[in-house]
């Protein structure tokens, strides 16, 4: 049964493969903290839209995510699941992956847009 986060994920890998981070700045709130293993916690669209501009200068990027389970409450809901990204480096050379999982909460906008407000995942790099 499709959700939510199915449509909005789908605009995201679409993102990804169009190297489009101004959509994927769009897809998040302007308040969204994003936690990634051993680093700062990633604050505001804006700089979601920095980091993207800048892997995708550097790497093809595969990203993809398979929830495992999906929950709606008014204008919040949550996912978690896997999430899955190998990046090819444009110069050459070997490409890293990473896998681990992931929850991702979103907010309902005033505009009516659903859109990612914050987001934990536990991904590791994998031997090749």
């Amino acid at each position: 049964m499709p959700t939510i986060f199915d449509g909005l994920v789908d605009e995201w890998t679409a993102a990804v493969r169009a190297k489009d981070s101004a959509v994927l700045a769009s897809l998040v709130t302007e308040d969204c903290i994003f936690l990634a293993p051993n680093a700062p916690p990633m604050r505001g669209r804006l700089t979601v839209q920095q980091l993207y501009r800048s892997l995708f200068a550097r790497y093809d990027l595969l990203q993809t995510f398979r929830f495992e389970e999906t929950q709606l409450m008014g204008e919040w809901a949550f996912a978690w699941g896997v999430d899955d990204i190998t990046m090819t480096p444009l110069a050459g050379g070997d490409s890293v992956h990473f896998v681990g999982h992931g929850m991702s909460i979103l907010r309902r906008e005033p505009d009516g847009a659903w859109r990612f407000a914050r987001g934990i995942n536990n991904a590791t790099r994998q031997s090749n």
